[in-house]
């Protein structure tokens, strides 16, 4: 491709008349960028503004102290960057970095000044355009990111895994949400002849071909899987350097520290998100000598394919990785937790899978429930069990601390998850606590699973804090907006919220007082008003400022009817599961309605509960 048809190709440029269009070929340079480098960092002199001829290029800057970076935007095929600090004359604000090998035209400054003399009507149009693109620019959520991922390099990194088999099952899976080409060495040379899969990149007409050719097939289907080997050559590092995501392929038990391709990603520094895929893990928990902890960002997220399950767990990595699946947030509310229960069937009978779910309170319990793989009648019968049928929470104590030690419910939590660690469970799951030290919610994404539950669900006062460290943690439920906001952050698709915090107006019945009064002062206040309802509307009180936010984001927020059940009405667990339910069933139709593709085959799904 020519400098003055990859100009026409931006909407940008391409309505500029034939002189000016000339003109900026002439004055543009090409530029060669591999996955990782930065085309400029923040700070720097504004001496140019680039145009996306193939790849793709992520600005972002440093928003926090510690040094977390804010997205502000993904420039694809057309598009330029780098133009406003052009326009300003001021410094570059952010950095901008190669998600893959890309190919650019740079207009310096300089040559830019003397187009706008040269042609000053159509310098201002380009102008008014960058400042419309500008003006409704929004928000980038992290799903955005994923939805937007097109190309996926997936790599071995032990031996012996079967990298084609894999690769067309996942190909076929990620078909569901569009149109899916598999590419390895020998389909690139079939189309460019011989050795053309083995230009790793180097600047040149030949490598700008493979390129410009990648292209075209990126616009040509909806996925592009690059099918790569276990050693770093060409065709890998071309794979690696092209992929929005990197499949990283392991054995359970194995550490892949020492391969050859994690050496090689480790030393190139690319951004590409790797996601590892663990074959062959046991059907619901790893071995003892399970794979290694990741440490910090380094996978994005770990998948299980189970021999048992892998139909079901390559579609649910599908769904993950492609920022298609289905993520369930659950509220805490003492037994109006229990209506989550209702939305659980109610998914099952829809054929919805939950691809990732998380939790605060008892919410945080019935999500753990379903990470460990439990029906929802089997997350039913857990709860009837705990709540009903035993009183697990009858170990009071009185001391200075709170009411209950919560041994018998600790122990009662190890006979139902054992020793299961967060980061082994085969479904995504966070829970969250807050922390009295710091005043702030706290998510908890690995550990073992008892500890994070138990903490999740120690209402202050009732249940004695959790101690990590020195930091003193308790009950998540004061935090509404919490738990939404992590899932959220990680970008794996559409977001549920079952919200059970709503309560009725917490006022005492008969005439109004004249005069201020000590509540233990005030004659005849009703059995029903104590402590605990004190302390539960304490922390619903706190989540109308969160709750307005999840409403403006969420795919869809279920405000449960269970305005009525009071925090300790174990008793009301099937009467609420079955309004739960319905009700559920009504929101959901409407959501199905609007994304039909959340479905699963019809052999999937189960029959409604009975009327109870």
């Amino acid at each position: 491709m020519d400098k003055l048809a990859a100009l026409r190709q931006s909407p940008l440029f391409r309505d500029l008349d034939r002189r000016a269009l000339r003109d900026m070929a002439q004055a543009a340079e090409w530029v060669e960028l591999r996955g990782g480098a930065y085309l400029f960092r923040s700070g720097q002199k504004s001496d140019a503004f680039y145009v996306m001829v193939n790849g793709r290029v992520r600005v972002h800057r440093a928003e926090t102290e510690d040094g977390k970076r804010r997205l502000l935007i993904e420039v694809a095929q057309g598009e330029t960057v780098g133009e406003i600090a052009v326009l300003t004359g001021e410094d570059r604000a952010a950095d901008a970095m190669a998600l893959r090998d890309s190919d650019l035209l740079r207009i310096g400054a300089p040559d830019f000044e003397r187009l706008v003399r040269r042609h000053p009507g159509a310098m201002l149009r380009i102008a008014r355009l960058i400042v419309t693109r500008l003006r409704y620019a929004r928000r980038t959520e992290a799903r955005d990111l994923l939805r937007n991922s097109r190309t996926y390099a997936v790599v071995p990194a032990s031996a012996g895994v079967d990298v084609r088999g894999f690769t067309e099952r996942f190909c076929d899976k990620l078909a569901h949400g569009g149109s899916v080409l598999r590419l390895d060495s020998s389909r690139v040379e079939q189309a460019l002849g011989e050795n053309a899969a083995e230009l790793a990149g180097e600047p040149g007409q030949a490598s700008r071909a493979l390129s410009l050719w990648l292209n075209r097939l990126e616009d040509s289907y909806r996925y592009l899987v690059y099918q790569a080997r276990g050693e770093p050559d060409a065709w890998t590092r071309r794979s690696l350097r092209q992929a929005d995501r990197v499949v990283l392929l392991c054995n359970p038990g194995e550490s892949v520290d020492d391969s050859a391709v994690m050496q090689w990603l480790k030393t190139e520094q690319l951004s590409a998100p790797i996601e590892r895929v663990l074959i062959g893990a046991a059907p619901d928990t790893l071995p003892d000598d399970g794979p290694p902890r990741p440490s910090g960002d380094r996978f994005a997220g770990t998948h299980q394919l189970r021999p048992d399950r892998q139909e079901a767990d390559m579609a649910r990595l599908a769904r993950l990785v492609s920022g298609r699946g289905l993520c369930l947030v659950l509220g805490g509310g003492g037994a109006r937790g229990f209506a989550h229960v209702g939305l659980l069937r109610a998914l099952e009978e829809k054929g919805i899978p939950v691809d990732a779910i998380g939790g605060t309170s008892m919410g945080a319990l019935v999500a753990a429930l379903v990470a460990v793989g439990k029906s929802a009648d089997e997350v039913l019968q857990v709860l009837r069990e705990t709540f009903v049928d035993h009183n697990y929470l009858n170990d009071y104590s009185i001391s200075r601390i709170a009411l209950i030690n919560g041994r018998k419910f600790r122990k009662r939590m190890i006979e139902v998850f054992g020793d299961v660690r967060i980061e082994d469970l085969p479904i995504r799951y966070f829970s969250v606590s807050a922390s009295l030290s710091t005043g702030q919610p706290v998510i908890h994404g690995d550990g073992r699973l008892v500890d994070w539950v138990c903490t999740s669900m120690a209402v202050p006062g009732i249940a004695p804090p959790m101690v990590r460290g020195n930091e003193l943690l308790v009950d998540g439920g004061l935090s509404y907006d919490a738990p939404f906001e992590a899932m959220m952050a990680t970008g794996r698709g559409r977001v549920i919220y079952s919200d059970v915090s709503r309560a009725k107006e917490l006022v005492l019945d008969g005439e109004p007082l004249t005069e201020p009064t000590n509540l233990v002062d005030v004659p005849e206040v009703p059995k029903t008003l104590n402590m605990f309802k004190i302390l539960f509307h304490t922390a619903a009180a706190t989540g109308a400022p969160g709750r307005n936010r999840v409403r403006e984001r969420a795919d869809l927020l279920l405000q449960m009817p269970v305005a009525d059940v009071a925090m300790f009405d174990w008793e009301k667990l099937d009467d609420i599961v079955y309004r739960a339910y319905h009700h559920a069933d009504e929101q959901l139709d409407l959501l199905l309605a609007e994304h039909p593709d959340m479905q699963v085959p019809d052999e999937a799904r189960t029959s409604p509960p009975e009327d109870g």
